[in-house]
């Protein structure tokens, strides 16, 4: 460990408060994750869309990556086509 000086009521109240506040983020995150797979569920159920692709479509839409991930589906495919032609 570092020269952490864990004893200090300063540090040790610092400390305390980020590890409270970072719970508090990953309680959100799970909330949210949550809301996700709900959303997800619903929208399988009324399009009849399989949940994994409704995903990977909210995904991209959110990342704004389309050309990015067209660009690395190409490069795969081309590698799949590379070793596994005779």
């Amino acid at each position: 460990m570092s020269n952490i000086d864990i004893d200090d009521p300063k540090t040790k109240q610092e400390m305390l408060d980020a590890v409270r506040e970072i719970c508090e983020q990953f309680r959100i995150m799970d909330d949210a994750r949550d809301q996700v797979k709900e959303i997800i569920i619903a929208a399988h159920d009324a399009l009849d869309i399989p949940k994994p692709m409704i995903r990977k479509v909210a995904r991209l839409y959110h990342k704004k990556n389309a050309s990015a991930v067209e660009a690395e589906n190409a490069a795969i495919k081309s590698l799949y086509t590379v070793i596994t032609s005779r």
